[in-house]
């Protein structure tokens, strides 16, 4: 008999790929299943096409066990092979520079001579925040910023003693984590993540929470699915000092349960996910609606973001579509947010070949924030997948969409 992997009259499915590359590397059935922590039963359905790959965590360990990336293009995952540009370069770079050179010679530097007041720095940093959050070209325009604030931060945090001077050099590390994740850039983000978490225990209360919200995202993002959870569960049991009540505190510990929720179903602990997920759900209850303390968002609103992008990781697609269809997403809602809702939506239309469903939500994300189409990873991703089905129907729509994301022909 012939095997699999070489079987004539049809491409080979993702099973075949799986164990031709597993033959390759000489790797035993049971060896791979214990790397990525199933069962050799469930590996050997999975080889044989007897059972579905879907869930996104276990693709990426198998992809990456076995290092075929054809295989997380083939599930849709895998980030766009066509020439584009991915990412701001010279932005990033002057980025990187102005993170990179604190640690060099300008510990040394008289920080007097340069240090803004107090007061100007957290003005600076507010606007820039304002042009993350509602500019249509944010990404350009906050990347120009970004550079002198997070010098100017790192002045601050060297020399300061006051709450209010490290609460505004801690706004700039969590602005600068946050655009630099969305770029994937996620080595310099966690810097600034762990700048921020290491300041913030010298103001603690809020502003302790509020790190750990950025150091839990950062470790979701980069796959540490675990730290992710540890992190955002041991804030979230933080108590304000001396047992006093602070009107940030309660949707901060939201919004760390939303991480920690996400976190659980990255590592498809689908029971823990959920419990964390009611547990945001009833703070968000008790507090006003989609509130924004230290520029982390949380509501009944974040909650049903929350709880799709969950599905989605747990490989449920299709309660993940279901639940999309009942996040009421409000018109005045930041651009940022909106397309965190959206570019996932689209994925997940892509995945369910949905492509006049898929190109419309993008085409949502293009009019809310036209630069995620070009920067955002998973947009490439959806945007990639709709090219190569070359669907005739909405063949008008991907050109827009290509030309935004600067896509070129091969």
């Amino acid at each position: 008999m012939e095997p699999r992997s070489v079987l004539r009259g049809r491409s080979p499915s993702v099973g075949d790929r799986i164990a031709a590359a597993r033959r390759r590397r000489g790797m035993s059935r049971r060896v791979l299943a214990d790397l990525i922590g199933r069962s050799e039963e469930w590996l050997r359905q999975i080889e044989n096409g007897n059972r579905r790959l879907d869930s996104i965590a276990y693709a990426t360990r198998i992809s990456a066990v076995l290092d075929i990336n054809e295989l997380m293009a083939e599930l849709g995952l895998a980030e766009a092979q066509t020439p584009r540009t991915s990412r701001p370069a010279s932005a990033v770079a002057r980025t990187r520079a102005a993170i990179l050179s604190t640690f060099g010679t300008e510990f040394l530097a008289d920080e007097s001579e340069r240090r803004p007041q107090t007061v100007t720095l957290k003005q600076d940093v507010d606007q820039a925040w304002r042009t993350w959050a509602g500019h249509a070209n944010r990404y350009e325009r906050t990347f120009l910023l970004l550079p002198q604030l997070i010098h100017d931060a790192s002045a601050w945090l060297r020399t300061a003693v006051s709450a209010d001077s490290i609460t505004a050099a801690l706004s700039v590390h969590y602005l600068a984590r946050t655009i630099l994740s969305r770029v994937n850039e996620e080595q310099l983000a966690w810097i600034m993540a762990d700048r921020a978490l290491v300041a913030a225990g010298r103001v603690g209360g809020e502003s302790l929470l509020a790190a750990a919200w950025h150091g839990a995202s950062s470790y979701l993002r980069q796959g540490y699915h675990e730290e992710a959870q540890r992190l955002a569960l041991a804030a979230a049991a933080h108590e304000p000092p001396g047992g006093t009540r602070v009107s940030g505190f309660l949707p901060l510990r939201g919004a760390l349960l939303l991480v920690a929720a996400e976190a659980a179903a990255a590592a498809l602990d689908a029971e823990r996910s959920f419990q964390l997920l009611q547990d945001a759900r009833r703070i968000a209850r008790s507090v006003s609606d989609d509130l924004q303390p230290h520029m982390i968002p949380f509501g009944m609103t974040e909650v049903g973001i929350s709880a799709v992008q969950c599905e989605i990781r747990l490989g449920r697609i299709a309660e993940a579509n279901r639940l999309a269809a009942e996040v009421d997403i409000p018109d005045e809602y930041p651009p940022d947010r909106q397309a965190r809702f959206f570019i996932p939506l689209a994925f997940l239309h892509a995945r369910r070949n949905e492509d006049a469903a898929a190109a419309f939500a993008l085409g949502k994300v293009a009019g809310i924030s036209p630069e995620d189409i070009r920067y955002d990873r998973l947009c490439g991703q959806v945007l990639h997948r709709l090219l190569r089905r070359n669907n005739l129907t909405i063949r008008r729509e991907l050109g827009r969409l290509a030309a935004l994301s600067e896509f070129r022909a091969g």
